[in-house]
């Protein structure tokens, strides 16, 4: 079994990727064809949940190499992909403990969770067209074109974390099968999907449940979302990390606190700009290190407060703020409504700026 040296972990890079072979059709990616990051329905969190594979479980060979350079990718994105990022955000900022935790969205259950259907873009979407998304607008980037060898990356590390997550204790990863690249890319809520034999012999389904998925619910406040008290909440709980005026932190030109407000942030396409995702992941995620410190009505407030500050434009906006509200905006998002005397997205930050001209 391979082991998880200094050298992978500190030392990729995205030439260590360049070898990799595309697979299926090269496309690149449009907003247009992008959902917005609408996540799939979610129940509330589960007092249990499955245990993410360690890394003493990290396959044998090319397959182990490729799972770690997917890590790497998550963790970091903004050094080793900064030709898809737009922002000063990692993966890690959105999905805590490198995909891992529960109720924080994680990779093992978002991996099981598609190809799925998504209303925002009217068809199917696989796993890899759901980075695509992350990447289009919470990294307010430029998307790898489909079969990108980071795509494959990332989703070998999924894949993983799926497998021994779904598996538990029994877990071996020398019997884990290891899929073609297309297969790899395409998730694993499918007929073919390889689940493995210990976990089917252990009684489980190949429709699994998957408690600690995406960002429980949270039940809706007693008084309305409001700015003000929202402002009280973020100026004690939040501004130590995230700055004063939600600029983040940086450590020599790098953010060790992520933006949340501001040019360097996710863009009005993301899901997190909406009002009920961001209460939802702050409820049951922050203060750092404190799950669970906030009431229900705070996350709710502290949630109202972030989206009514400006940030990158959606870009699915051509021009006509109305419309896009329109066609691709509901009650929890205040994109393109009138706030202390602004309308959101009139003043917003440009779109990919990192994007190749």
């Amino acid at each position: 079994m391979m082991k998880l040296s200094s050298s992978l972990l500190l030392g990729l890079s995205l030439a260590a990727t360049g070898s990799a072979q595309a697979v299926g059709s090269v496309q690149a990616a449009h907003p247009d064809k992008l959902a917005v990051q609408d996540e799939l329905p979610v129940d509330k969190a589960a007092s249990e949940h499955p245990l993410p594979p360690s890394w003493d479980k990290l396959p044998a060979g090319e397959f182990g190499e490729r799972v770690v350079r997917g890590y790497q990718y998550f963790v970091n994105t903004q050094s080793l992909a900064p030709r898809f990022v737009g922002n000063g955000l990692n993966c890690i900022n959105c999905h805590m403990d490198a995909g891992k935790k529960e109720n924080a969205a994680p990779l093992w259950a978002a991996y099981m969770s598609y190809p799925a259907f998504r209303k925002k873009n009217n068809k199917i979407n696989d796993y890899q067209e759901r980075i695509q998304g992350c990447f289009m607008y919470s990294m307010n980037g430029t998307p790898p074109e489909l079969g990108d060898p980071a795509l494959v990356d990332l989703s070998a590390y999924a894949y993983w974390l799926a497998q021994g997550t779904l598996t538990g204790e029994n877990f071996d990863p020398a019997a884990m099968t290891v899929p073609s690249d297309e297969d790899l890319l395409k998730g694993g809520k499918r007929d073919d999907f390889p689940f493995m034999q210990a976990y089917l012999d252990a009684g489980g389904s190949k429709e699994p449940e998957l408690p600690g998925r995406g960002y429980p619910k949270i039940d809706e406040p007693e008084l309305a979302p409001d700015i003000a008290r929202g402002k009280a909440v973020y100026e004690q709980e939040c501004s130590v990390c995230h700055g004063t005026n939600g600029e983040g932190q940086q450590v020599n030109s790098h953010y060790v606190f992520p933006p949340l407000w501001g040019p360097q942030t996710y863009n009005w396409g993301a899901g997190m700009q909406r009002v009920n995702t961001a209460a939802y992941f702050i409820k049951r995620n922050m203060p750092l290190g404190q799950p669970g410190k906030l009431t229900d009505q705070q996350a709710w407030d502290v949630a109202m407060y972030l989206d009514t500050r400006e940030r990158p434009q959606d870009p699915r906006n051509h021009g006509d703020l109305e419309k896009t509200r329109e066609q691709y905006h509901g009650g929890k998002s205040y994109y393109g409504t009138e706030v202390e005397g602004k309308v959101l997205g009139t003043a917003s930050y440009p779109n990919h700026p990192n994007k190749p001209q």
